[in-house]
């Protein structure tokens, strides 16, 4: 027998045997956040809920015995979350690494992922075209062009506000979610776009002073993350601006709410559908534990990273072969209607989920579902006005 012949023929052994004895490469987990730096409240978030998801599952008995976690900080910059990536890659060993908090960062990494062909599983970046430009880029969070008709329709519709001023940040957030918003209300519903003020620009207070006393808009948007929106805020106040003020899920954790609560007080703003007051006890026993745990409700952020470790898990479970091509389909076939704390999770082809956004308003320091707001409202004053007529 030839020596190629031997080699193909322990090959395929090696192979049937790795199969059938379930001999799998063990499951090393990367995660990436942002522990540090201007959106490391985020990181903290994140954090907080992969640490309830793995203690949940050591305590159930679900978490896979074998699994092993490496952890990187990206610093709240997009060029140490690519060293980071390839450092839990390399080094590290990591097979799937939770990562890709900002769309920024994640466009950023999209190279480094595809180069290594090891998939990242975000929790929370919201660009379109993170998906479409790699196929080893998947996430549990609702891309950002659902995101912005939503909110065009809730300011026109809802609020009837039919003037609207634009407060952008120049970043891939922004830029996946303005054309989906000008799309649905500019074009569809024929609300009238006033200007727009770039954040980026140092003059921008000014130039906002300048449009708002021009064009008395009904409504202001604001697309950015926290920093930059409450910096809006808080020219809105001292503008004594009256109308309605929408912003991005971008501007919501647990701690931005707390510290600021005058501040956010009225603020809108849609997000994937993660509801603290979603009556699934799914989501109660999430909610009940966050809070005996960390003192506050848990936020968007918290939810998506519980709901990417417990997918992370899930997908360890029923991937037999622990490599990228397997995890793939494991992701793509084997994962079907995962039941999350944000929704059903079910990934289409491009590696995006589907989930809705519904409103949120900011209410006496608490984030409530606007929906569901109103209609208790509209009880209370139906309860007040049978009073009155003695009913």
């Amino acid at each position: 027998m030839r020596r190629s012949d031997s080699a193909l023929i322990a090959s395929l052994l090696f192979t049937t045997a790795l199969i059938t004895t379930g001999c799998n490469p063990k499951p090393v987990i990367g995660v990436l956040l942002p522990m540090s730096g201007e959106i490391a409240s985020y990181g903290e978030s994140m954090k907080n809920g992969i640490d309830l998801a793995l203690e949940e599952a050591e305590a159930d008995g679900t978490r896979p015995a074998n699994m092993e976690l490496v952890w990187g900080d990206s610093a709240s910059q997009a060029d140490v979350a690519v060293q980071e990536y390839r450092r839990l890659v390399k080094d590290g060993g990591a097979k799937l690494v939770i990562a890709g908090v900002t769309s920024g960062s994640a466009k950023e990494m999209l190279p480094a992922i595809d180069d290594l062909n090891v998939i990242a599983l975000s929790p929370s970046a919201s660009a379109p075209m993170l998906t479409k430009e790699s196929k080893l880029f998947y996430r549990v969070f609702a891309s950002d062009e659902l995101e912005g008709r939503r909110a065009g329709r809730f300011l026109y519709e809802d609020m009837s506000d039919h003037s609207v001023l634009i407060y952008t940040g120049d970043n891939e957030h922004a830029r996946g979610i303005e054309p989906m918003f000008r799309h649905m209300y500019d074009t569809a519903l024929g609300g009238k776009v006033v200007g727009k003020i770039n954040l980026t620009d140092t003059n921008w207070k000014h130039e906002s002073s300048d449009l708002l006393a021009a064009h008395e808009p009904e409504s202001v948007y604001i697309i950015a993350y926290a920093e930059h929106t409450l910096e809006v805020l808080r020219h809105l106040r001292s503008s004594n601006f009256k109308g309605t003020v929408c912003v991005t899920s971008g501007f919501h954790s647990g701690q931005v709410i707390e510290d600021n609560p005058e501040l956010v007080e009225g603020v809108f703003f849609p997000q994937p559908a993660f509801d603290t007051k979603d009556e699934r006890p799914l989501v109660q026993d999430f909610v009940k534990a966050y809070e005996a745990e960390h003192g506050l409700e848990p936020d968007i952020y918290a939810a998506h990273s519980y709901d990417a470790m417990k997918v992370v898990m899930e997908i360890i479970r029923i991937t037999r072969i622990f490599e990228t091509s397997e995890i793939r389909k494991s992701l793509a076939f084997g994962l079907s209607e995962y039941p999350g704390v944000t929704g059903i999770i079910q990934f289409n082809e491009l590696g995006d989920v589907h989930h809705n956004p519904i409103m949120f308003v900011v209410h006496e320091g608490r984030v409530l579902n606007y929906d569901r707001w109103v209609e208790e409202k509209k009880a209370e004053i139906h309860k007040k006005l049978r009073r009155i007529l003695g009913q």
